[in-house]
């Protein structure tokens, strides 16, 4: 997702509402994962107003979006997720001018895990770490994709992620899981599976509590 999301929401929550088109969600799975992920963009700047930057845990509930797409089968599909970053600036002008808050609830309808705020870790200390591991390092990607605003928080992560990565290699090592195909495999199962415990920050929280 670019810088450009929270600028263009910024400026249509600013203009005059026009005509009484009420909106629906796409039948397309990734135009309606990038629709629902615009009307999170656009609640929360509502409610943060429309100056400075969004908090950093309103951004991963809009990066939420794009991880439950690449997540809807059992092994990460990153090319949809990127998708789904790609689409939402087409999607502002379709969406935010019209009535968006009346897909609020269908957005909570259609992605129910994005009300999740107390996600259970999974017990096994392998699938445990490796699913703290590739959700932060997705969210320190994303995060970093967004310029200078958010440079605390991927250091934040980035740290996070280092202390996971130093307890993940040596499981994944010992578990018989090598370099190459397998390993990508198994990280994109990981993400796959933590995309659906909950909200990114919820899930987050739980990770530094073990491993921060």
């Amino acid at each position: 997702m670019r810088s450009v999301l929270l600028a263009s929401v910024t400026m249509a929550l600013l203009l005059p509402g026009c005509g009484k088109k009420v909106p629906t969600l796409p039948e397309d799975a990734v135009d309606r994962a990038a629709t629902c992920g615009v009307v999170a963009a656009a609640t929360q700047r509502e409610k943060a107003g429309v100056k400075g930057e969004l908090p950093a845990e309103a951004q991963e509930g809009i990066f939420h979006y794009a991880l439950l797409a690449g997540a809807e089968g059992p092994v990460f599909d990153s090319e949809r997720a990127n998708a789904v970053f790609q689409r939402m600036p087409g999607l502002f002008d379709s969406t935010i001018k019209g009535k968006w808050q009346v897909l609020q609830p269908a957005c909570a309808a259609a992605y129910p895990v994005t009300q999740q705020t107390a996600p259970k870790l999974p017990e096994g200390k392998l699938d445990n770490a490796l699913q703290c591991y590739v959700l932060v390092d997705f969210m320190r990607k994303a995060f970093g994709s967004q310029g200078g605003s958010y440079n605390e928080v991927s250091m934040t992560l980035g740290m996070l992620s280092t202390k996971l990565d130093a307890k993940v290699s040596p499981m994944l090592k010992s578990a018989g899981v090598g370099t190459g195909d397998a390993l990508q495999k198994k990280r994109n199962e990981a993400l796959a599976t933590v995309s659906k415990l909950g909200q990114p920050q919820a899930v987050i929280k739980a990770c530094q509590a073990k491993y921060g």
